[in-house]
């Protein structure tokens, strides 16, 4: 079969240019970067056809993920104006400070020629500082909520949310919502039927809207953790919900002791280590209890507890409900809204 045959005069529909900043997570890239190569050709031959794309940097070096692959630029700094949307891929906050400054120039110069920007992962971060996000909405992940709004006050954060589009200016957090939001662009520029099958050959049972929830990971702090150990701690024990460790292997593995870093936490979130640990295991529970399927003995294996049980008795301490009259509630009041699901949640408060 002749599979140019009816491929002499592609159009193409969508151009992103790709900024990489130091350490950067690999899956907000691949994330983006897997959906365009599908929908942007026929027959699943991988040719860039309706959609393109450049990784730019200021220079041929590689460029370091966060995970330790490397990727190697394909373009220099182009006119910002020969693409749709210029895409800044973040990773770790604290490499920030080795991003090039003619990357910095570079979205400057962008954002003054009006350019839709979009912030993936920490990227939202250096949109900010360059002024972008100036008036407009950011989607910043939870984990990251306290040192946004330390950083930026005045911008308003969405960290309930999937993606964030404000005019010219887009956001998500990463992860798998890179994805989500590559399809919300497909579906735009190059039509629904290219959007459906990107996700189908992906494997996705369906393309998530904007407003979807993201998987609740923390506690939904007020203020800002600003404690150096306890912001780590808080890491170690979202990284460990399944196999809780002890807070004695926390405060070795930080170089300090349970005194020091108990004291840090009541002053900090009025709650001691252990107390934190369980609620942060049960309020994943409760995400998990609303927007999956699964079993309460499966969420109960996930989030640490050693039984259906076990797992049922603290969410009732806790939140004045047992986990099945959760599920039962949600079931009787809505057929599957989640606005309805999601404010029968928030009314749910520890006790």
């Amino acid at each position: 079969m002749d599979y140019t045959r009816k491929l002499e005069t592609p159009v193409l529909e969508l151009r992103l240019g790709f900024l990489l900043l130091p350490d950067f997570t690999l899956l907000a890239l691949t994330g983006f970067v897997e959906a365009l190569r599908i929908a942007g050709d026929e027959f699943d031959l991988s040719r860039n056809l309706y959609c393109r794309w450049d990784i730019m940097a200021p220079d041929s070096r590689q460029i370091r993920s966060s995970c330790g692959l490397t990727v190697l630029p394909t373009a220099k700094l182009q006119p910002p104006d020969n693409y749709d949307y210029i895409v800044v891929v973040g990773g770790k906050l604290q490499s920030h400070e080795r991003t090039d400054p003619a990357i910095v120039d570079y979205l400057r110069d962008a954002a003054e020629r009006t350019v839709p920007l979009i912030g993936a992962c920490t990227g939202s971060f250096m949109l900010a500082r360059t002024g972008a996000l100036e008036g407009r909405r950011a989607c910043v992940h939870q984990f990251h909520v306290a040192e946004f709004q330390a950083e930026f006050p005045n911008i308003l954060i969405e960290s309930d949310r999937l993606f964030t589009i404000d005019g010219p200016r887009l956001t998500c957090p990463g992860g798998a919502s890179a994805f989500d939001l590559a399809i919300h662009l497909i579906q735009r520029h190059c039509g629904r039927e290219r959007a459906l099958k990107t996700v189908s050959l992906l494997l996705f049972d369906e393309a998530r809207a904007s407003n979807h929830p993201q998987a609740r990971t923390a506690l939904d702090l007020s203020a800002p953790v600003r404690d150096p150990f306890v912001r780590r701690a808080l890491l170690l024990m979202q990284q460990n919900l399944g196999s809780p460790v002890t807070i004695q292997s926390i405060a070795e593995t930080l170089g300090t002791n349970m005194r020091r870093l108990t004291r840090a936490f009541h002053a900090q979130l009025d709650m001691s280590p252990a107390h934190t640990y369980r609620q942060i295991r049960l309020e994943r529970a409760l995400w998990l209890i609303g927007h999956t399927g699964k079993s309460m003995s499966e969420i109960a294996y996930e989030c640490g507890f050693a039984d259906a049980s076990h797992f049922s008795r603290m969410f009732k301490e806790v939140f004045d409900t047992s986990p099945s009259d959760v599920r039962a509630q949600m079931r009787a009041e809505t057929t599957g809204s989640r606005a309805v699901t999601g404010r029968f949640m928030s009314e749910l408060s520890p006790t």
